[in-house]
């Protein structure tokens, strides 16, 4: 984004308030969503952008999974950057959506998997701080880390400087069931327990390219939860190949690695493959990784034993601009939905757009692991 560009989203950022009430408030005059939606996207996914609906989808016919009374939901927002610029309508739409059907989700956290925003402008983080304050309103406990576009002067990487924590601060994380951060007042990163009716769960959002200190900071806060449930959310862990960012091993030809960015030549970044050996192999109540940050089909899925002989789920989820197939509208506000079941084992890997009021139900965006 250059500086004409800038000017423009200043003057325009003023409306974002607008845009987050509309789309809270059209509910009533929106367009009843077909009692078939769901099943009616199944098979392969030829895309043709379709126009969004008229406001918040009404009555969303929702997975069969999800009406099972003992289950929850963990909502899960891809890369929002594209939204923060050019299409400032689809990310109040999202956090809208997912609060006018909280209690129909029963949904317990949102986790937000980084590039919040795309060159880590002012008016960008006003779009973003609207859109997050509708979750932190309505209660629902919700948790951001930074990507590479949230990083550095104008989003260019070349250091760790964001303009996150002059919008969203630690007040927001009041919802939380409990809360801490690596570094006072800076939600770079952060831990979370948050309850569900199957007991409390830890999730900790950690920033893109994690440095050491981080990284043993984490080890220490899961190795106090041994005893919860654990999803660690970063913005770079794994490649759309399926496997782990491995800087070592495959170098450029993963591309997008931490290693590649100019923050790194101060050292202490670590990719996907490194944090499983520094950290994330090591806790047995680890049983998520979530990222984002990949492009080409923009979806993975990789599942690995641990030390101690426990598989865990370590899942790439992204639909920004630039993502094949195209889906129009910077990304088409989809996200995931993971549907924890009743039985405690089974999680059920939705994904939903509630600017197009459709699912997504090819194997790489619906699918189910059990635990």
């Amino acid at each position: 984004m250059n500086r004409k560009q800038f000017i423009k989203l200043a003057a325009t950022a003023a409306a974002a308030p607008a845009l987050i009430r509309a789309a809270a408030s059209r509910n009533a005059g929106a367009r009843p969503a077909a009692a078939d939606s769901y099943a009616r996207t199944s098979g392969p996914e030829n895309w043709k952008t379709p126009a969004p609906v008229a406001g918040l989808p009404a009555g969303t016919p929702l997975p069969p999974s999800f009406t099972d009374d003992g289950g929850w939901t963990l909502a899960v927002l891809p890369d929002t950057q594209i939204y923060s610029v050019e299409c400032q309508e689809v990310y109040p739409r999202q956090t809208a959506w997912l609060a006018a059907n909280k209690e129909r989700l029963n949904l317990c956290f949102v986790a937000h998997e980084g590039d919040i925003v795309h060159c880590n402008t002012h008016p960008e983080w006003l779009v973003a701080k609207n859109a997050h304050d509708i979750l932190f309103k309505h209660g629902i406990p919700f948790s951001l880390l930074p990507g590479n576009h949230d990083l550095g002067p104008w989003g260019d990487t070349s250091s760790r400087f964001t303009l996150l924590n002059e919008y969203i601060t630690d007040r927001h994380y009041r919802n939380s069931a409990g809360f801490g951060l690596y570094e006072k007042q800076k939600l770079e990163n952060s831990w979370h327990r948050f309850k569900t009716p199957h007991g409390e769960k830890l999730l900790l959002s950690l920033e893109f390219g994690p440095r050491d200190g981080v990284l043993k900071w984490a080890d220490k806060i899961v190795a106090e939860n041994a005893a919860l449930d654990t999803i660690v959310v970063t913005h770079a862990y794994m490649y759309s190949d399926g496997a782990r960012y491995d800087w070592s091993r495959h170098g450029r030809s993963q591309k997008w690695n931490p290693h590649e960015y100019g923050f790194a030549k101060n050292g202490g970044v670590n990719d996907g493959q490194e944090m499983w050996d520094k950290f994330i192999s090591r806790h047995a109540n680890i049983r998520f990784v979530l990222s984002g940050h990949v492009l080409n089909n923009g979806a993975g899925y990789l599942a690995s034993p641990d030390k101690n002989g426990r598989t865990v789920h370590q899942i790439l989820a992204n639909y920004q601009g630039g993502v094949k197939p195209d889906r129009g509208h910077g990304g088409g506000g989809f996200m995931r939905l993971m549907r924890f079941a009743a039985d405690g084992k089974t999680v059920e890997i939705k994904t939903y757009s509630p600017w197009y009021d459709r699912w997504i139900t090819t194997p790489e965006h619906d699918f189910t692991v059990t635990l």
